[in-house]
């Protein structure tokens, strides 16, 4: 005496995938947009020092990367230099930029937390010769003292 009749048994309408190629294409484009490709390989081994305070570095065409490592390793972009050879190496670099670009170039220091301020200021002077004036530390951030 029901109403309705149960007929046979009724199937499950497919999936409708019409838009999952917009889905993955709009991840992968996500993905490419956040990371990071990592441009100089890092040979040597430093712990950098901990600060209070970062700024993030927006610009990133015109960077010379400079490591030293706890053996006092320097490492210029890919290749270990000493620091007599620095000046040639970075003028080597300088000239594979525009000239026009050539003022904007940018050093960053990676250094270890043990090695002395003699070697920074040999290395801040090596560029100074060589005409790149804007100098950036990197650091870690040091969070046990932000509670202080």
């Amino acid at each position: 005496m029901s109403k309705f009749r149960k007929s046979a048994p009724r199937e499950v309408p497919g999936i409708n995938t019409a838009a999952l190629p917009d889905l993955v294409f709009t991840i992968l484009f996500f993905f490419m947009l956040v990371t990071n490709m990592r441009t100089v390989p890092v040979m040597t081994q430093f712990e950098v020092p901990a600060i209070l305070e970062l700024q993030k570095l927006k610009e990133k065409s015109l960077i010379v990367y400079i490591m030293v490592g706890k053996e006092q390793q320097i490492q210029l972009n890919s290749d270990f230099v000493s620091l007599d050879e620095m000046p040639e190496h970075l003028q080597t670099f300088k000239k594979t930029i525009p000239t026009e670009d050539q003022g904007k170039m940018i050093a960053i220091l990676k250094i270890d937390k043990d090695i002395s301020m003699g070697v920074v200021q040999d290395i801040k002077e090596n560029l100074r010769k060589a005409g790149i004036l804007t100098v950036h530390y990197s650091a870690a951030k040091d969070r046990s003292n932000l509670l202080n």
